[in-house]
C-alpha cells in the first residue's frame, strides 16, 4: 500500500478501551512480561527478558504511534525532495489527526505506557516513555514541512502547543522524572527525545542543559575500553549495546546546534562515544562471535548505520583496507 493512501489510524482505534476510560490516552503493554503459569489468572505478570510478548504488545497503541511518526517523516521527505504536494497534504492530514483534531488527537502524556498487568494498579511505567522516541521523526518532518501550504498557522500553533505540553509532562511528571534518572538506555533515549522536542519548540535552555547531562551519562554508561555494562547485563546484550549507542548518537547529532561537541568528548574516566563504537565494530560482520548473551539473532551489518556516521565524524576511524 502506498504511503499516500495508507489509512490514517490513531489512538482512537484501540481494540479495547483505555484503562483510563479515555481512548485519547496512549496505551501500551510491557514487552517482556508474561502470564505467571502458577497463577489461575496469570497475575501479576512476570518478567522474561529477551522474550517478546508480541500478542500483548499488539493490544496497545504502539504500532499506530510508530506508523504515524514514520509516515509523517517519509511524506515530509517526499515534499522536501520533489515538492510533492500530495505528500505534503497527506502529512498534514496525519498531523491534524494525531495532534490537532479534538475527536482523534492523542493527549500529550504517556501515563499508560507499558502497563505491566497485575502491577501498580495497571498504571503505566516510567520506562514506557521509550515508546515515544519516534516523535523526533515528527519534529524533523515538521521542519521539512515548514513551507507546506497544507498546514495553516492554526495547525502550526496547535502542534507546537501539543509538543510544549508533552515536553512539560516529560520534565515534571513522576514517570518523566523516573525515566530521566534511569541508569541504562532509557535515560539515553529520554535525553534524545527531550532534547529534540525542546529544541523544536524553542526551549533551547532546556535542550542545552540536557546536552550537558549527556557528558555525565557517557561517563556513567561507558567504560574506558568502550563497554556498556548496563546493557551487557541484558539477555540481548549486543542488541542493547547497539540500541543505547543509537540514542547517544542522536544526542551527539543535536549537540552542535546547541554549542556542544559530544563526538570528540572524552570523560575523566577515559570513556567516549568513539570507544563504544570501536568496542562493537569487530562484531558488525560476525555478530555470532559475540561472547556474551544474545537471545535474538542479528544479521551481519546490523551496525552499518552507526559505523557510517562514525566514519564521517572520525575520518581516521575506518580501518585501512
Amino acid at each position: 500500500m502506498s504511503v499516500l493512501t495508507a489509512p490514517i489510524t490513531t489512538v482512537m482505534d484501540k481494540t479495547q478501551p483505555s484503562p483510563s476510560g479515555d481512548n485519547h490516552d496512549y496505551v501500551s503493554y510491557a514487552r517482556y512480561l508474561w502470564p505467571d503459569p502458577s497463577k489461575p489468572d496469570g497475575l501479576p505478570y512476570i518478567q522474561r527478558d529477551g522474550h517478546h510478548n508480541l500478542a500483548q504488545v499488539a493490544r496497545g497503541d504502539r504500532a499506530r504511534l510508530w506508523d504515524f511518526c514514520g509516515t509523517v517523516e517519509t511524506l515530509a521527505k517526499m515534499w522536501s525532495a520533489d515538492d510533492d504536494s500530495a505528500a505534503a497534504e497527506r502529512a498534514a492530514a496525519w498531523l491534524r489527526a494525531w495532534l490537532v483534531t479534538p475527536a482523534t488527537r492523542m493527549t500529550p502524556h504517556l501515563n499508560y505506557a507499558q502497563i505491566a498487568l497485575g502491577h501498580d494498579n495497571n498504571q503505566g511505567h516510567a520506562y514506557g516513555i521509550i515508546d515515544s522516541r519516534c516523535l523526533t521523526q515528527v519534529t524533523q518532518g515538521l521542519d521539512l514541512l515548514s513551507d507546506s501550504p497544507f498546514l495553516t498557522n492554526d495547525d502550526h500553533s496547535a502542534i507546537r502547543a501539543w509538543f510544549s505540553a508533552y515536553l512539560d509532562w516529560l520534565l515534571t511528571s513522576t514517570n518523566g522524572r523516573g525515566e530521566h534518572s534511569a541508569a541504562n538506555n532509557h535515560s539515553s533515549w529520554f535525553l534524545a527525545q527531550v532534547i529534540a522536542i525542546a529544541s523544536w519548540v524553542g526551549r533551547h535552555d532546556v535542550a542545552r542543559e540536557l546536552c550537558e547531562e549527556a557528558k555525565a551519562l557517557i561517563a556513567q554508561q561507558i567504560t574506558a575500553d568502550g563497554r556498556q555494562p548496563q546493557e551487557l547485563s541484558r539477555a540481548d546484550s549486543l542488541s542493547y549495546s547497539h540500541f543505547n549507542l543509537e540514542a547517544h548518537f542522536q544526542v551527539a547529532h543535536l549537540a552542535p546546534t546547541l554549542g556542544l561537541d559530544l563526538w570528540h568528548y572524552t570523560t575523566p574516566n577515559g570513556a567516549s562515544l568513539r570507544k563504544a563504537v570501536d568496542y562493537l565494530r569487530p562484531y558488525n560482520t560476525a555478530p555470532h562471535t559475540w561472547p556474551l548473551p544474545q537471545h535474538a539473532k542479528l544479521a551481519p551489518g546490523f551496525l552499518n548505520d552507526l559505523l557510517c556516521q562514525a566514519d564521517q565524524v572520525w575520518t581516521d576511524s575506518n580501518p585501512k583496507k
